[in-house]
This record gives structure tokens, C-alpha cells and sequence, in this order.
């Protein structure tokens, strides 16, 4: 079962060979195939689709860097500069990888920045998205024995077409055309110091063809070094390994798919969006009816308190109004004026030479002050015993005498409910 898509993309960009790996990681012949991004395209269908890239050997280079252990937790910004003398051209144009890490050493790898940024925006015109992007060149297999020493005892070389593909080390290696490969191994050598401790070789080809032009190709000292030799498919390559370097780092590290998830429910999002707008547009609505019925109503019950109340300051016309008639209300229960005056009248109107000149009530309280004058002070006292017959309290208040006249001021308590 299919479960890996492995891409390697030319120089150009304008080729490309895929290749499906298993579930264990190896890679199915029968489905691998060539072509342009068109037909790449039209063999993934459509949908989101992930991919392992290779580039090119002759695109990528990998170096190793000795470092100081305070600058270890820095490594990644120093990169750049650590490499810039031995850059060709500014290093702003360069994307920068940092591999493996171990010992004072580290690997580090980088390409034209802008060539990668093209190279990923072309896949992602066809929903391609890269997780993992490794030079070719690394993925050569090693023989399983190789001892990670300071020098690797093997290399292995690999024709490809007009290309060798060299792996020197687990986390080095280049590519180059065949006109430059002998010159190219030769100072490989010198480089490393192993006129004396040759490498082992484990020789590859797609033909027996290339497998000839590729021992050919051999400097005279390392001609009896073959190990191993072997007419290979192209994708017979080792991807069980871990620890390459990764150049997806950086502004190339797989991100979360924020355009792909936008095209897939950008219509949901649009409807809702719709949705929201017209409830915002109904509630607006709602609200603006709603505030020209309050303005009605409060009108309303201004008229209404108006025509009660009368002129004057209005603020909050049920509460005043509650006031005004709690202030109308008596406090206790015998302060009904109505019945209270039908159990006084009749005591006033059979007392003899009585009258009866002023009367106020007092709700809270429920008591009636009565103002009272008569001939005599008898006929005052005769009032306050009638009325407290008719089961009300009378009390005399104050008297005076102005000659023939008396005065006199009660207060009556105990009104019936």
C-alpha cells in the first residue's frame, strides 16, 4: 500500500520523477514515473497532497562547521555567518539549514533562497505541500557497517546520466557533472587528508553502461578500492535513515495549512458570515422599532401623569405617583377619613352650641385635629365625651376664654378601618 510520495525535481525545475514508498518505507518500482508538474498533477488528482523532495546535488551544498560550546544554543543565527567567506555572493540570497549537531562539529546545508521559493510556490499552485526536502546526494545508502568515526571509511558514488552523485559522509556529499568528477575526487582526497587511509567505494548505476563510464571515472588510487558495485533503479535509494539534514527550517518549515483549510470551508465561512450579517441587520432593526414604542409609551405616560398629577418636575412618573399616594394612604389602620369623619360628624352635629371651625387629617398618623368654639367650656367637654361614646379617642389639645367665647383644640384617634 502506497503511503509516501517521494518528488526530485531538476536544476530547472522543469522535470520531475516520483516515486510511492510503503508502509516500511520502500520505495514501490512499479509506480514510479516522469514527467512535468502538469502531469504530476493530473496523476494526484485533486485534493491536498504532502510530498518528500530531493533536490539536486549540484543545488545544495553541505558543510561541516566546528563550533564552541557557548555558541551552541546560537548555532542557527550563526550559521550564515560563519559560512559567509566561503559563500559565493551575499548571503542574503541563501536559505540556511542547520543538521545534526554532535561534538564540537556541526553539519550544516544551504541553497539559493530564491530558487527553493519558486520551487514550493510551483507545487503549491498544484495543492502540493513539502514536509521534508533532502539533497539527493544523502539519500545514497551506506553500507550498514560504516563506522561514524572522524573519517567515514566509505563513499558512495553514483552515476546519474551526465551527473555523479557523491556521499562521502552520513550528512555530506555533492553532485557534479562527469567531466569534473575525477579532478573533483581527487581533491576530495587531498581535502581530507587519506592519501595514506583510502575510502572503501560502493559504485552505483542506473545501466551497466554508467556503471562502466562511472569506474572510469575513478582516479588511478582508488580503482582497487571498490567494494561493492551494482546496476540499480533510480529510487532504490535509503529512506529509513534519520538524521539528515532537513532544509525544510525556517520560512520553508511545513506551517499549518491555513490557505488549504481557508479553500475548504471558505463557503461554510461565507454563509455564516451572510447569517450574521442579517441577524446583526434584524436586531438593528428590532431595537430601532422597540426604542420608537418606548418613546410612545413614555409619552403616553407622561400625558397620563399630566392629567393626574399636573405641572411639575417629571422623572419617573410610576414612582412619583406610587409616592404621592403612599403619602395619601394613612399609616395605621384606623386612618380611613371617610368612615373616621361618618363616626365624628354625627357627635358634632347633635352637640348644642358647638361649631366647628377648622379640621385637618393627618394620613400617617390617622389622627384629626378639629378647632372647635362655644359659649361655655361644659359644652366643649360635653363634645369630647360624645365622641369618645362613639368608640373614638378625644383628646383636649389646648383651651382658652376670650370672654364669653371658648376655644378649644382635640385631636381624635381611632377611626374605623
Amino acid at each position: 500500500m502506497a503511503n509516501q510520495l517521494v518528488l526530485y525535481t531538476n536544476r530547472a525545475q522543469d522535470q520531475f520523477r516520483w516515486c510511492w514508498l510503503d508502509a516500511d518505507g520502500q520505495p514501490l518500482l512499479d509506480s514510479a514515473a516522469s514527467g512535468d508538474l502538469d502531469t504530476l498533477g493530473a496523476m494526484l488528482g485533486e485534493g491536498h497532497h504532502s510530498v518528500w523532495l530531493l533536490l539536486p546535488g549540484n543545488q545544495v551544498v553541505t558543510r561541516e562547521l566546528e563550533y564552541a560550546e557557548a555558541e551552541k544554543k546560537h548555532l542557527r543565527r550563526l550559521l550564515p555567518f560563519q559560512l559567509e567567506e566561503s559563500v559565493i555572493g551575499d548571503i542574503e540570497q541563501f536559505h540556511f539549514a542547520l543538521g545534526p549537531v554532535r561534538e564540537g562539529r556541526a553539519i550544516a546545508a544551504y541553497v539559493e533562497q530564491s530558487w527553493l521559493r519558486q520551487l514550493f510556490d510551483h507545487l503549491g499552485e498544484y495543492h502540493i505541500e513539502v514536509q521534508r526536502t533532502w539533497p539527493l546526494p544523502l539519500m545514497l545508502p551506506l553500507p550498514p557497517e560504516t563506522d561514524l568515526s572522524e573519517q567515514y571509511p566509505y563513499w558512495t558514488l553514483q552515476m546519474q546520466g551526465d551527473q555523479l552523485l557523491v556521499r562521502y559522509a552520513p550528512n555530506l556529499g555533492f553532485s557534479l557533472d562527469r567531466e569534473q568528477a575525477r579532478l573533483s575526487l581527487q581533491m576530495l582526497l587531498t581535502a581530507q587528508n587519506r592519501v595514506d587511509n583510502l575510502p572503501r567505494l560502493n559504485l552505483r548505476a542506473e545501466t551497466d553502461a554508467e556503471l562502466v563510464t562511472l569506474k572510469a571515472l575513478l582516479p588511478d588510487e582508488l580503482q582497487d578500492r571498490i567494494d561493492e558495485q551494482a546496476v540499480v533503479p533510480f529510487w532504490q535509494l535509503d529512506f529509513a535513515e534519520t538524521g539528515r539534514v532537513d532544509l525544510c527550517q525556517g520560512e520553508f518549515s511545513q506551517r499549518l495549512p491555513i490557505e488549504r483549510w481557508w479553500r475548504s470551508w471558505q463557503g461554510v465561512v461565507v454563509a455564516a458570515a451572510a447569517c450574521l450579517v442579517l441577524y446583526v441587520g434584524v436586531t438593528v432593526y428590532q431595537v430601532n422599532q422597540l426604542e420608537a414604542e418606548n418613546i410612545e409609551i413614555r409619552r403616553d405616560i407622561e400625558q397620563v401623569y399630566r392629567s393626574v398629577a399636573g405641572p411639575g418636575n417629571l422623572v419617573d412618573a410610576e414612582r412619583q405617583l406610587r409616592q404621592q399616594l403612599t403619602e395619601l394612604q394613612p399609616a395605621s389602620a384606623s386612618g380611613q377619613v371617610t368612615p373616621f369623619l361618618g363616626d365624628l360628624f354625627p357627635a358634632l352635629a347633635e352637640s348644642g352650641g358647638v361649631t366647628l371651625s377648622a379640621v385637618s387629617y393627618a394620613a400617617r398618623s390617622g389622627e384629626l385635629s378639629l378647632n372647635v368654639r362655644a359659649d361655655t367650656f361644659n359644652a366643649i367637654e360635653s363634645l369630647r365625651g360624645d365622641i369618645q361614646t362613639r368608640g373614638l379617642q378625644a383628646e383636649l389639645l389646648s383651651a382658652s376664654a376670650q370672654g364669653d367665647s371658648h376655644t378649644a383644640r382635640l385631636k381624635v384617634t381611632g377611626g374605623r378601618p
